[in-house]
């Protein structure tokens, strides 16, 4: 195992691009076309990378390609926060309430073209680099407990258990587009090309769930259950990774991040509509329409 410190000076679930994109290409991140603003209205819903429940608060936050956004009660429109419009790729929330991503800088802000991992303990109010500022770009980000995980250009999985100051590297079988930890053990799972991969000692060693279905995002529940999408919107569910996996609804258009809460809520993004489940993917309802 080696371990990763991050260079002296600058230095939470989830999705990339679209799902035709995303196994195929998991390299793939934002690039061209015009962004707009925090001071415009909209947020640009064809790059949602990430969506994530703030402790407490139970709102809905949705790290995209210009800035943070937060939904405040379903059918508002996701309203801005903070002043940045850093484009934010892997994007989590901790259980005590920080907030960790990666990304590159938005128009006029400095900083490295891989901003490696950032954080924000003022409720994405502003940001600071952590680590591998310039060296990592994680498409991917989960916590679990005191652990850290972030997957690196869909070939790197990295662990840290010191809020991402230094991290150790875990070693991939396939290239993983998602990565989700298991809040109650040390389980971790990684949607790949080749099928869904189980780890249950911290991402050392990893296993293929053959009888699980091909998934492009995956979510861990609270209760221990498993909910994952396919590339082709298709909604499946597991109680536990070893179970058998059930189908749901089928999502219509590009799903782009999901993410389940604490109350077992799923919300579901795609590039048209934030859809939300209170039935475990059996029937999804549109909260707000971008």
């Amino acid at each position: 195992m080696s371990t990763l410190h991050p260079r002296p000076g600058r230095a939470r679930r989830r999705s990339l691009v679209t799902a035709a994109l995303l196994l195929t290409a998991p390299l793939v991140g934002c690039s061209g076309g015009e962004q707009s603003t925090q001071g415009e209205a909209a947020f640009s819903p064809d790059h949602v990378h990430g969506l994530a429940e703030e402790p407490g608060t139970g709102r809905l936050l949705l790290a995209t390609h210009d800035g943070l956004f937060a939904l405040r009660a379903d059918g508002d429109a996701p309203s801005a926060v903070g002043e940045l419009n850093t484009d934010l790729m892997g994007f989590t929330v901790t259980a005590g309430g920080d907030y960790y991503a990666s990304g590159h800088p938005g128009p006029g802000e400095e900083g490295p073209a891989a901003l490696g991992l950032i954080t924000s303990g003022d409720a994405g109010q502003t940001w600071q680099g952590v680590s591998l500022a310039g060296e990592a770009d994680f498409h991917a980000l989960d916590a679990a407990g005191s652990a850290l995980y972030g997957v690196d250009g869909a070939v790197r999985l990295l662990r840290s258990v010191d809020a991402g100051l230094t991290w150790s590297e875990r070693t991939l079988p396939e290239p993983v587009a998602d990565v989700a930890a298991d809040p109650g053990s040390d389980a971790l799972v990684a949607t790949s090309e080749a099928g869904l991969l189980l780890s249950t000692d911290a991402g050392e060693s990893f296993s293929p769930l053959t009888d699980a279905p091909l998934l492009m995002l995956v979510d861990w529940a609270e209760d221990g259950g498993l909910v994952g999408i396919s590339p082709t919107g298709q909604v499946h569910t597991a109680e536990d990774a070893d179970d058998e996996w059930s189908e749901q609804a089928t999502v219509d258009g590009a799903v782009q991040a999901m993410t389940v809460t604490t109350s077992g809520a799923v919300y579901v993004s795609t590039q048209d509509e934030l859809l939300r489940s209170d039935d475990g993917g059996s029937t999804f309802s549109t909260v707000t329409s971008y």
